[in-house]
């Protein structure tokens, strides 16, 4: 779908504010487009609490618009991701192989407000991944599950772009204790809250290093389960992160 540029520009350059997205959904509504209404619906499910009594009705209504509208609403963005998710009126949340990121990440960020990102089969991209600028249009990058290993997660901790990014899933991907404390000594992962580092090959010496880091005072969330930390690795965490941390 086309959007007109006055509008759409001020969303993709601010993201987070709502206020962007309902001067759109005013000139939407005048020109009898239901995306207007959908922005509106979402937006208020975005911030009504989980057991407001309104949010039936608008997650059906949610629904209804979804089911005569989402194709027109993706348009060609459906050519480059292998799933989508709205979120305040717009796609938000994308799938893709680290290949088509790198060769459309420009087409993408045109095309949407995106600011999660899930990647599949980075391997033999992630220098060139590390490297991509458009990382930092990123808040949420997810690439668990791929062989990104203790190498790909130096590369990360070494690049800039990641400057942006609040929440980095790296579950699954075969990190090590070399690989931890690149990214806890990272001087470019400032605005980190959320850490997903679940199934990999973590040990003591990896956590008593994030424990001593910058990074420990900013991490919100830390996910750490199915690691090989032991007891005393536990014992650290816990007296570290409190709450913050899962194990």
């Amino acid at each position: 779908m086309t959007h007109p540029e006055a509008y759409f520009e001020d969303i993709l350059e601010n993201p987070n504010d709502d206020a962007p997205r309902f001067r759109y959904a005013d000139w939407l509504d005048e020109h009898c487009d239901p995306l207007g209404e959908f922005i509106r619906v979402q937006c208020r499910l975005a911030h009504l609490p989980p057991d407001h009594f309104a949010i039936l009705e608008l997650e059906t209504r949610e629904r209804e618009l979804l089911h005569d509208n989402e194709s027109r609403w993706v348009g060609d963005l459906a050519d480059f991701v292998d799933w989508w998710t709205f979120r305040r009126g717009f796609v938000d949340e994308i799938s893709t192989t680290s290949a088509n990121f790198l060769a459309h990440a420009c087409t993408l960020f045109q095309r949407a407000p995106i600011q999660e990102v899930h990647l599949n089969g980075p391997r033999d991209d992630l220098e060139s991944l590390a490297a991509s600028a458009f990382l930092q249009r990123a808040a949420y990058l997810d690439l668990s599950n791929n062989h990104v290993r203790d190498q790909g997660a130096r590369l990360l901790a070494r690049s800039p772009h990641m400057a942006h990014v609040r929440g980095l899933n790296l579950s699954s991907s075969g990190i090590g204790d070399s690989g931890l404390k690149a990214l806890a000594t990272s001087p470019h992962l400032c605005a980190l809250r959320e850490l997903y580092l679940c199934d990999n090959r973590i040990t003591t010496s990896g956590v008593r290093a994030l424990a001593q880091s910058a990074l420990a005072e900013h991490l919100q969330l830390l996910h750490l389960r199915f690691n090989c930390i032991g007891t005393d690795g536990a014992d650290l965490l816990q007296r570290r992160f409190g709450t913050r941390v899962q194990l």
